[in-house]
């Protein structure tokens, strides 16, 4: 009877254990349920930003570059995974070395952090910066707002900016980063330019 009342009282706490990601023996599993190992190779999908650069999926510092945009339908067959570090689906990465695949065929020794996390959920409407089956997808948790929240919210003054204006911000913002970029010698001036348009021609 002590046996089955202890494993009743365990279950919760197994339950959200097995709802966190896990790095045993040189295997990454997210909380989902897909896994990062040696010899996988694991492709990315599109950058999630305005821009078209990854969020969720960084060149590690040594390789002084972050021009992720780069990264768009490329592959990457991992050799070695290590330095992992959670504490939340929003502060967590985990480094990545490997084969560089880009588009064109190109290949090149790569150095990545990845958030896996964020990076294998259709995270606030937008697809996954990493491709992954549909049932290892993580799915964002929705919060319920309560009902005095909502009844605040409709009594504010309306004094917010539109929609298209806090696109403009968004872009105007995007654009200063791409030439930051571009006079930091990150970024040619072709690709600079067209970045831009890629980012105007959205507005």
């Amino acid at each position: 009877m002590k046996h089955i009342l202890f494993t009743l009282l365990l279950l919760p706490v197994l339950s959200i254990a097995q709802n966190q990601p896990r790095f045993e023996n040189d295997t990454l599993t997210t909380s989902g349920g897909y896994k990062i190992y040696k010899g996988q190779i694991i492709r990315l999908a599109t950058g999630t930003s305005e821009a078209g650069y990854f969020k969720f999926i960084k060149f590690h510092q040594n390789q002084a570059k972050n021009n992720t945009y780069t990264l768009e339908n490329s592959s990457v067959m991992v050799k070695s995974i290590k330095a992992f570090k959670y504490s939340s689906p929003d502060n967590n990465s985990i480094r990545i070395t490997g084969t560089l695949t880009y588009k064109d065929g190109k290949q090149e020794e790569t150095d990545l952090l990845v958030n896996v996390e964020r990076a294998t959920e259709d995270f606030n409407g937008l697809p996954s910066e990493l491709n992954v089956p549909e049932q290892y997808k993580r799915k964002q948790v929705q919060t319920v707002v309560n009902t005095e929240a909502k009844q605040a919210a409709v009594v504010l003054p309306q004094t917010h900016s539109t929609p298209d204006d806090i696109k403009k911000l968004l872009v105007a913002d995007e654009i200063k980063k791409l030439f930051d970029l571009f006079k930091a010698g990150a970024l040619t001036k072709e690709e600079y330019e067209m970045q831009k348009k890629k980012l105007l021609d959205r507005k």
